[in-house]
């Protein structure tokens, strides 16, 4: 190339060897450049359009992900300070070396970000699978540039001090301490994200509360260092990897991947109210199907039992709230919004100053916010209506009570 430039330049009556050298000098720089900027320009614009709208016409999915624009902005970066390297190579100048240098340098990282778009590519692919939410990789991803990057790094200081790799690697012991401390979040974030994968503690779309932090909502996104928590009152909340390892939180899965979801709430009857059945109340309520065949039992116990005591304090009787009891039993067991396969009780807790609890617990047949919460409701208006009918009452401060002054 050096001989035919200097063979134009003596054909065109220039005769001075500076001028010719110099001359040659700034053609094949300017050659350099030219071909750089022109295998940039084809490869990102030519060569990446052509191959996107190829792409865009297959029957596959993967490939539209996988080829985009960054991809071959960043080859392009690539391949033209190769180009250029080679166009210089057979050129003599003392400077020369100073520019080969910059473009190794500029080869070296260009080859780490199109390395680095590689493995964003992949990891789009990936997302879009479905089993992509159990076990994301943009965490190992991850760790691999920030691996690339240190080999690059590692790479120019070697070309800048002209030492050996190897030699580096060995004197870099010296700074591990520092090392440490500048990547302490990202050593954590790996050892947090291998062993969130491995345990399968998170996953995205995973619905997680953690107080702590502030996080109740989906998880958004894992990677090296954060996850990111979108919050129901939609607020992005950015816990590091390491907390959900080293911390408590709450992962709402399992209720997600269940039949049903907890309802366990109490309503505080007026122990005013509690008495034994009279003769009117039972003819009543052994009329109503939920309780007819339980009244009937009951009452056949109660003669027998009855008929061996003479004194009327040995003797038993129904109550209200006992029977109230037994009719929401048979009220949720025949309740269609009530998953019948998992634990559902009414329960009489420790009386409280506010009165006797009675704790509802059940699992709803549906696992939806909206849709539990309307089942939950539904079976507490319920109860309020239904309390009038077995003369119970539920307790509630009076709006005309007088406060006790101190």
């Amino acid at each position: 190339m050096n001989e035919y430039i200097e063979s134009i330049l003596y054909n065109l009556g220039i005769q001075s060897e500076g001028m010719i050298s110099n001359l040659t000098i700034l053609i094949s720089l300017f050659w350099a450049l030219l071909m750089g900027c022109l295998i940039y320009m084809v490869t990102r614009k030519l060569v990446g359009h052509i191959i996107v709208k190829i792409v865009r016409r297959t029957k596959f999915g993967w490939d539209d992900l996988f080829f985009d624009k960054t991809l071959f902005a960043r080859l392009g970066m690539l391949l033209a300070p190769i180009v250029m390297r080679l166009s210089l190579s057979g050129l003599e100048w003392k400077h020369l070396s100073i520019i080969v240098l910059i473009l190794d340098i500029w080869i070296t990282f260009a080859a780490v970000r199109t390395i680095s778009a590689v493995l964003s590519g992949l990891n789009t692919v990936y997302m879009s699978l479905p089993s992509s939410k159990d076990k994301p990789i943009k965490v190992f991803l991850q760790v691999i540039e920030i691996f690339l990057y240190c080999a690059a790094i590692i790479a120019v200081i070697g070309m800048l001090t002209g030492k050996d790799v190897s030699t580096l690697l060995a004197g870099l012991t010296a700074f591990a301490a520092i090392l440490m401390l500048i990547f302490k979040d990202s050593i954590l974030g790996l050892v947090a994200g291998v062993q969130l994968s491995a345990n399968d503690m998170v996953r995205i779309g995973d619905w997680i509360v953690m107080p702590s932090s502030g996080a109740d909502g989906d998880v958004l996104e894992i990677n090296l260092t954060t996850v990111k928590v979108q919050n129901f009152d939609k607020t992005i909340t950015t816990i590091p990897t390491y907390k959900l390892v080293s911390e408590s939180f709450t992962n709402w899965r399992g209720m997600f991947d269940s039949e049903g979801r907890r309802i366990k709430r109490s309503i505080y009857i007026d122990i005013n109210s509690i008495h034994y059945l009279t003769s009117e109340e039972f003819d009543i309520l052994k009329d109503s199907a939920l309780l007819n065949e339980y009244m009937q039992q009951k009452l056949k116990d109660l003669e027998d039992f009855n008929a061996k005591c003479k004194n009327p304090l040995d003797k038993r009787r129904l109550t209200n709230i006992g029977t109230f009891r037994e009719y929401l039993e048979s009220w949720l067991s025949n309740n269609p919004d009530i998953n019948q396969g998992m634990t559902h009780m009414i329960r009489q807790l420790q009386p409280t100053p506010m009165g006797v609890p009675l704790e509802i617990y059940c699992f709803s047949a549906r696992q939806n916010w909206i849709e539990y919460e309307n089942i939950q409701s539904d079976i507490f208006d319920h109860i309020f209506a239904i309390l009038d009918l077995f003369h119970l009452k539920a307790f509630q401060y009076s709006s005309s009570a007088v406060p006790v002054e101190s």
